[in-house]
């Protein structure tokens, strides 16, 4: 100490500056080899190179809190083992950290001064918090909400949220590019890690849901380890999916990969390549049954077509041939009344040796009582007639 302390009717009297060295000094002795201190991180702060914020526990509805000091050599440490399960540093993760007691005379502050952190202890937390999540959505049906939006007969409108530095996109638009069907493709660029990638997923998924000149969307992220694919475990992506009014297909990180935007979105896919290949697999299977729909119904019309030019030429025959049938059975049916009339003709009769007599008022005689003798009647023949008179009637 820099001066010797007073003792007042037997209790020692410290300035600020002694009181803070003595803090420190117990302090030390106390917790001579570092401490582990376990709660939540609240206040979060990540001013270059160092980050800042507080442990908070609440006990019986008050509130214990410590601030901890991760400088940068041991921030980059405790941030790379956390990444290593999956796990970023960020507000509501409860951490185990070990570190020393220091009491900060200028500010007045008792810190930590973190230098480690258990990651077995915040696996098991994020691990829970994801569980009861998941749980959550489950039991309000989030999962099956964009599962019942049909996907449209021939989705070629594609929405697609990725980075456009990830090399998983790349992938995926090298087979879409060689499927050589000709999709329309509006693309939203965004961060699929770290602090940003929450925030910039929900806004893309968010606009694309209010266009209507979309058909579908595609959410895709490489792979990675754990601490990068955390982002799509969010429930603001999973609220953000649920809500679109599209069809969401999703292809994060690898096969053995399966995140919570997976399970709520419509059609998940193990990589982006899957998801690409999935929506291609929908369009090629519509152009297939349209190419046997379209060869069903040319042949229907072959087919047709051909009945129809034989029902015409069966026609076209029956226009020839049935004037000149109908004309000759006519003709036919003619002669026969003209012969038939010609039967009849008195001229005809008289030809074969009949004759027609009439009186000389020109009355056919039909019977002898027509005449007496003394009549002057008139014969007519074939060829001529014969005037005579009556001499008797017998």
């Amino acid at each position: 100490m820099a001066a010797e302390v007073e003792f007042i009717n037997g209790v020692p009297s410290f300035s600020v500056g002694q009181f803070t060295e003595v803090l420190n000094h117990v302090l030390k002795a106390s917790f001579d080899e570092g401490v582990w201190v376990e709660g939540e991180i609240q206040g979060l702060r990540k001013p270059n190179p160092h980050a800042y914020f507080t442990l908070i526990e609440n006990i019986d509805g008050v509130k214990a809190q410590l601030n901890i000091n991760l400088f940068a050599g041991p921030l980059r440490n405790v941030q790379a083992k956390l990444r290593q399960q999956g796990i970023e540093l960020k507000d509501g993760l409860k951490v185990r950290l070990f570190g020393r007691v220091e009491y900060y005379g200028p500010f007045g502050k008792l810190n930590l001064i973190a230098t480690d952190v258990d990651t077995q202890f915040s696996a098991g937390d994020v691990a829970a918090k994801r569980e009861e999540l998941l749980r959550q959505l489950m039991e309000k049906g989030v999962d099956k909400i964009n599962k019942r939006i049909p996907v449209p007969l021939v989705p070629l409108r594609l929405g697609i949220i990725s980075s456009s530095q990830a090399a998983g996109w790349a992938d995926a638009q090298q087979h879409l590019t060689e499927s050589g069907i000709g999709f329309a493709i509006t693309f939203c660029d965004v961060r699929v890690q770290g602090d940003a990638a929450v925030s910039q997923i929900v806004a893309a998924l968010n606009s694309l849901s209010r266009r209507d000149d979309i058909d579908l969307v595609m959410l895709m992220r490489g792979g990675g380890s754990k601490g990068d694919l955390a982002a799509f475990d969010d429930e603001q992506i999973a609220m953000a999916i649920s809500k679109c009014s599209h069809p969401v297909f999703t292809g994060i990180g690898h096969e053995i990969d399966t995140s919570i935007a997976d399970i709520v979105a419509h059609t998940a896919n193990k990589t982006p390549t899957a998801c690409a290949q999935s929506v291609i697999a929908i369009v090629e299977s519509f152009l297939s049954e349209l190419s046997y729909s379209a060869g069903s119904l040319r042949s229907l019309t072959q087919t047709a077509v051909e009945r129809a030019r034989s029902r015409i030429a069966v026609s076209v025959e029956r226009l020839r041939t049935r004037p000149r049938t109908a004309l000759e059975r006519q003709s036919q049916k003619l002669m026969m009344h003209a012969a038939s009339v010609r039967l009849l003709d008195p001229v005809t009769t008289m030809a074969r040796g009949w004759s027609i007599t009439r009186d000389s008022a020109g009355n056919v005689v039909r019977s002898i009582s027509d005449i007496k003798k003394g009549d002057t009647v008139v014969t007519a023949l074939a060829d001529g007639s014969i005037t005579s008179t009556v001499e008797g009637v017998a």
